[in-house]
């Protein structure tokens, strides 16, 4: 054994320079895989090590309005409470923005986990207290930034004027999605109050968090007994580290797909370089068997060279993927917490090692076993005209590799059911694109049958060596098709987005969407739009919450899964209900009649397509609505739905009008005008009406884009990652099938074949792979892209087909023509050769 290891050791040193394709595919594979499985676990470890302190307690009660005193009393006897309100409003900035901010009253319990860090330190009971006359306030350092205000400016909250005294450094319970959704603001109880921001209708949440010693789900129990008839819902740490864990376990998976396809096109890679690397090798291990080496102790040796490489390759990648990990890390270190601690990253580096290992071992086992098939018999013989193939036994060994790779990918992946969808695509894949390849070789054969003549030699000869055996078709298809298909998918996502942005939304949306308000606003919102600009049109709607409590008679509970979606679709309380109000969301009817008849008391409804399909209603459906403690009972009469990106309020449901008028206290509204008359709308009502929440469409469009370029940069990354990982293995292609390219040139022109001739069939081969890929990457990246875009953003991409026809034929032709390039170049025939090898 010491003696193959050395020989093994020196025959890698001597030359294994044609075996840096097969480190380059191995590296970038495990790279991916081990950076994905390190950030993941980085995140998920951050977030869920204490999600009491994400949560601000063991258990949170949420309420539209103060508990009442003895449901807080028995709470208090039973835990520790700390009461946060929150109200969302407008603040304007110094640069002329207003943008939507969390206002937190906290008490002072408050935080009852984790630290509260403020800039300058101090107590946030002393930050916002009454000093002068005026309230402090503490800010979150992203409001600030856009808002061009800091420590010591005045800001106006509602009808006060309030002063910035600290920056919120550390915020244990700062919601993840604060940046977009409105960055906190911290003030007292009694500020909130005397701002006027909270009235009769104005959407309120009193969270109240407890700490218990003893089981979180227990203490939940004795509340609901306690409290049969209480509407609030109470959550669990527990129950967001769950939710938290499957969202975490969904995105983590859709990223290590990516790495596992990168890793499974650079193992055909390493399948095509150890085949040309053994190609070379055909002769010595032909004169080893001749002097008597047994197989076994060649296939040990050649294993030992693919271990020592592979080893290498992973370790290199498992290095450069934890410094890619940390590096992204610590650019989302500030809205997510991250523990780099070196455990943390053990394991998904062991698996992204046990992967590389695998896939090296898997794919080089055909090749290896191939190649000994060479018997001394071949030294008399041109060994570049040998037709070798592996033998059963390594087949079977090589199928052993994928079932362990299968298997380590289901444990691996965050979610299992995405590692089954992955390998049952790529066994689907594997399985059309063995049919395409038959069908195209049996189509290559009729027409090299039929092609005659002058110029029909050089396309009979390309033609022939697309259906010959061993021929690059099934190798180009699977590597080159696959990356140009995720190319092609993501060339028609962004076009549709940037169309759907450019074009549509701004000729259909309004320039100043308005959020709750107040029944007794709407005269002055009307009046601060109409004084902005006399040509603008206002529309309102009003918006009522309400909560699924029975279908068809039935416990939603009882009707829904207990888990999944259907869990989380029960314990929903915000079902947005409203009237038609001139159809201010832009909705589209599926199916039903919106004026349908019920045939009972209930009320008609229209539901959107979406909640229809995620309930699994139908038309003829009966609800119940619970609106403020009171029953409504409906009928589905019409299916509705709604364009992704156009729409601004995203109702549930559409109820007729004047049914809803007791419940109704808050509005939304569309304000048609220039963007620079949105800009005076919204000043002045921020003046009239602080609590109101008003977004710019003009506004929302620069997001969009600057969300949209950094999604599209993303998604070239991955798509060039992809290519780049195909080019190294089209490059291990032409690598392997060189010298036998090199033997058939050598024998045409032993035939007297011209040396123009050859080379005008290898161009037109060339000509015709990347054709022929390039239509596979197309029909499959649209069959992908199209029904994505269409059923689940709504959008219409069947005439932008063309953009990714372009993409996908100009990189094929421009990869697969710098092939023909390297291999014409290196394509010197040498007759003499063959003929004394023949002699």
């Amino acid at each position: 054994m010491r003696f193959l290891l050395d020989l093994a050791w020196r025959d890698l040193r001597r030359g294994s320079r044609s075996l840096w394709v097969f480190c380059a595919c191995l590296v970038l594979g495990v790279t991916l895989v081990a950076a994905t499985g390190s950030l993941y676990r980085l995140t998920s470890f951050g977030l869920l090590q204490d999600t009491r302190q994400l949560m601000g307690g063991d258990l949170e009660v949420d309420a539209n309005a103060p508990l009442p005193g003895p449901v807080l009393a028995w709470m208090r006897a039973n835990g520790k409470v700390s009461l946060a309100t929150e109200v969302y409003t407008m603040l304007g900035g110094k640069n002329g923005h207003f943008l939507r901010a969390r206002l937190q009253a906290m008490d002072d319990r408050y935080p009852l986990y984790g630290n509260l860090e403020l800039d300058p330190a101090a107590r946030l009971a002393e930050v916002t207290a009454l000093r002068n006359g005026r309230w402090g306030i503490a800010i979150d350092p992203v409001l600030g930034l856009r808002l061009g205000i800091g420590v010591g400016d005045r800001v106006a909250i509602g009808g006060l004027d309030t002063e910035v005294r600290a920056l919120i450094r550390q915020q244990p319970d700062r919601p993840l999605s604060a940046d977009w959704r409105g960055p906190p603001v911290l003030l007292s109880a009694t500020a909130l109050d005397a701002s006027g921001l909270i009235q009769p209708g104005s959407r309120v949440d009193y969270e109240y968090r407890v700490a218990t010693a003893g089981s979180a789900a227990a203490w939940r129990d004795r509340f609901y007994a306690q409290f049969p008839k209480a509407s609030w819902e109470v959550r669990t740490f527990e129950d967001r580290s769950q939710r938290l864990a499957e969202r975490l376990g969904q995105v983590a998976s859709g990223l290590m797909i990516i790495a596992f396809s990168t890793l499974f096109i650079g193992g055909l890679g390493v399948f095509n370089s150890i085949r040309s690397y053994l190609q070379g090798k055909l002769k010595t291990i032909a004169t080893l068997r001749s002097l008597g080496l047994r197989n076994r102790r060649l296939a040990v040796l050649y294993l030992l060279q693919v271990g020592m490489l592979a080893g290498a390759s992973s370790l290199a990648g498992c290095l450069a993927g934890s410094l890619l990990a940390l590096a992204g890390g610590a650019v989302i270190a500030g809205m997510v917490p991250i523990v780099t601690s070196p455990g943390n990253l053990l394991l998904p580096n062991l698996l992204a090692l046990a992967f590389g290992l695998l896939t090296a071992f898997t794919f080089a086992l055909p090749a290896i076993g191939r190649a000994l098939a060479v018997s001394p018999a071949a030294l008399f013989r041109q060994l570049d005209g040998e037709r070798l193939q592996a033998p059963l036994s390594w087949r079977l060994a090589a199928l052993g590799g994928s079932l362990l790779i299968a298997l380590l990918v289901l444990l691996a992946m965050p979610d299992a059911l995405f590692g089954a969808g992955f390998i049952a695509v790529v066994c689907a894949l594997l399985l059309l694109l063995e049919g395409v390849v038959r069908a195209l070789r049996y189509a290559a054969g009729r027409l090299d049958r039929r092609s005659t003549g002058g110029q029909g030699f050089a396309l009979r000869l390309a033609l022939a060596n697309l259906h010959r055996a061993g021929n690059p078709l099934r190798s180009a298809l699977l590597s080159l098709g696959s990356a140009l298909t995720l190319l092609v998918v993501c060339t028609l996502v962004v076009a549709a987005l940037l169309r759907a942005i450019d074009t549509t939304i701004p000729a259909q949306s309004p320039a100043l969407v308005l959020y709750d308000v107040g029944s007794s606003q709407l005269p002055a919102v009307r009046k601060a739009v109409t004084d902005s600009s006399a040509a603008a049109r206002l529309q309102i709607a009003p918006l009522v919450n309400a909560r699924i409590t029975a279908i068809n008679g039935q416990p939603v509970e009882s009707r829904l899964a207990a888990t999944g979606e259907g869990r989380s679709r029960a314990e929903r309380a915000d079902y947005k209900l409203s009237y038609p109000s001139g159809n201010i969301d832009n909705l589209t009817l599926v199916s039903g009649a919106w004026n349908g008849a019920t045939g009972d008391a209930s009320l008609p409804l229209a539901m959107e397509d979406h909640e229809v399909g995620h309930l699994g209603l139908k038309l003829g459906d009966r609800l119940r609505f619970g609106i403020q403690s009171a029953p409504v009972d409906t009928r589905i009469v019409a299916i509705y739905s709604q364009k992704g990106l156009q729409t601004r309020f995203w109702f549930e449901g559409i109820l007729p009008k004047g049914s809803l008028d007791q419940f109704i206290h808050r509005y939304v509204g569309a304000a048609y005008m220039s963007p620079g008359a949105a800009l005076d709308a919204q000043r002045r009502i921020a003046g009239v009406a602080p609590n109101v929440i008003t977004v710019r469409t003009e506004r929302l469009l620069e997001i969009a884009h600057s969300l949209l370029g950094q999604a599209a940069a993303g998604l070239l990354v991955v798509a060039a990652v992809s290519l780049l990982a195909s080019l190294l293995v089209l490059i291990s292609v032409m690598a392997a099938g060189r010298s036998r390219q090199v033997y058939d040139a050598t024998v045409l022109c032993t035939l007297g074949a011209r040396m123009s001739v050859i080379r005008r069939s290898l161009r037109l081969e060339y000509l015709l792979l990347a054709l022929i890929t390039s239509l596979f990457a197309i029909a499959l990246g649209s069959a992908i892209a199209l029904p994505l875009l269409h059923f689940r953003l709504k959008l219409p991409a069947a005439d932008l087909v063309w953009l990714g026809a372009i993409t996908a034929l100009g990189v094929s032709t421009l990869a697969l023509g710098l092939g023909a390039h390297y291999l014409l170049r290196r394509l010197r025939p040498r007759p003499a050769v063959l003929l004394r090898g023949a002699g």
